[in-house]
């Protein structure tokens, strides 16, 4: 089954994400602690992770910096203010969203949405996909 981590500090923000991002065939699995959520990803790599970094939290920056370290190809979705940097695993994209109003709330959220759709389609494609030199 793939598997989404998402790591918020924020509660509500969780809640949310968490069922704003559920499907059928798909595990997510939502915390608020940093090494709560490295030991999760080290566990089992998820299809990808999403991070809230809206709210600041002294604990965001070391977790993406060693996420990005231990696990340089994972997919990763960061939510910072006003904007989605949406990462596939090979390069970095930035999807710039009004943000502080409901009408910029529900733009992200939206965008959110597209970006772990797309993720979560490159990822099938890949565990579908047969080793090069094997097919």
């Amino acid at each position: 089954m793939r598997r989404i981590v998402i790591l918020s500090p924020h509660r509500p923000s969780r809640e949310l994400l968490s069922r704003l991002l559920a499907e059928p065939g798909l595990s997510v699995a939502a915390m608020s602690d940093a090494d709560e959520a490295l030991d999760c990803i080290a566990e089992e790599e998820p299809a990808l992770v999403v991070v809230d970094a809206r709210r600041p939290d002294e604990d965001q920056p070391l977790l993406l910096g060693l996420l990005k370290r231990r696990h340089p190809r994972q997919p990763l979705i960061t939510l910072v203010p006003g904007r989605l940097r949406v990462f596939d695993g090979s390069e970095e994209r930035v999807r710039d969203v009004r943000d502080g109003s409901a009408e910029g709330l529900h733009l992200l959220l939206s965008e959110l949405q597209r970006a772990t759709r797309d993720l979560l389609a490159q990822h099938l494609l890949r565990m579908l996909r047969p080793p090069t030199g094997e097919a």
